[in-house]
């Protein structure tokens, strides 16, 4: 008598699309995404149901923004549209980089200090929720019109956003971590430098990129509000002169560099804070 042996093959699992596939099928659907909102646009402008005076075509609009002549103000403050770029992105990085170091140490002494988390923390719930427009007649006021002010106000907008952030990444530590580290007999640096910090870290890097969106803005803001250079200054200038295909180049062009940014974020994020996955 012969035994029947069922033999059990482990079931294959299924491969995975590999991240460069991911990457290009987004990639795809991101141009898909791009051509019919711009061939959208540029019919609704042909057929006569938007005013090309306006709202200028892409057909207008695209090839002005390589000519040479998307520049704005007279003799020295004359600007083009490269130069207005790094101007601002100039400033954003400056007020960023401040705003959130601050941030972080404002998150800091509250998580250490009792009194001082009582004390910080109502005023920045009660400060951040003020729009960045709201501080640039504040700050005129006391810094004066030029450069230094549109800085301080993209400061003032990450400042609050960044510290309530930080501090509610830094409350939510698994308390085990913890533990852990003082049974090991961790000096208190070491636990900021080994534990606390990198535990933030990807909760900060997903602030960070939400606070860059509110310091472009607020930046944006504050050169319109009468400072001489800057993108936000070409804008309000070339809207002043009805000069639309070149207020569409810089409304083109500070999405354009937001999303950008956003993803270098988004990158180095997921560098830096890929172990927490």
């Amino acid at each position: 008598m012969s035994e029947n042996i069922l033999t059990l093959n482990p079931p294959v699992e299924a491969r995975r699309p590999s991240r460069y596939l991911h990457a290009l099928r987004d990639t795809l659907w991101f141009v898909l995404a791009w051509a019919l909102l711009i061939g959208a646009w540029e019919l609704a402008v042909q057929v006569g149901w938007l005013d090309g005076r306006v709202l200028p075509p892409p057909s207008v609009t695209l090839p002005y923004a390589f000519s040479g002549e998307a520049v704005v103000g007279f003799g020295q403050q004359r600007s083009g549209l490269l130069e207005a770029l790094l101007v601002t992105l100039m400033r954003v990085s400056g007020g960023l980089l401040a705003g959130s170091l601050a941030a972080l140490v404002l998150a800091v002494l509250i998580t250490e200090v009792k009194l001082l988390r009582r004390l910080i923390l109502p005023l920045v719930q009660t400060l951040a929720p003020i729009s960045p427009v709201a501080w640039v007649p504040f700050t005129i006021a006391v810094i004066g019109i030029g450069g230094q002010a549109a800085v301080f106000v993209v400061f003032l907008a990450v400042l609050g956003t960044m510290t309530l952030s930080l501090s509610a990444a830094l409350d939510a530590i698994n308390p085990q971590y913890l533990n852990i580290a003082h049974n090991l007999r961790c000096t208190r640096k070491q636990i900021w430098l080994r534990v606390r910090l990198p535990a933030i870290a990807p909760s900060a890097m997903t602030s960070l990129r939400m606070a860059f969106f509110g310091a472009w803005m607020a930046v944006l803001a504050g050169e319109m509000a009468g400072i001489n250079s800057g993108l936000g200054y070409m804008i309000i200038m070339a809207q002043q002169m009805y000069n639309m295909p070149l207020v569409m180049v810089g409304v083109m062009t500070i999405g354009a560099v937001g999303f950008v940014v956003d993803r270098l974020l988004l990158l180095l994020g997921r560098r830096f804070s890929g172990w927490s996955s």
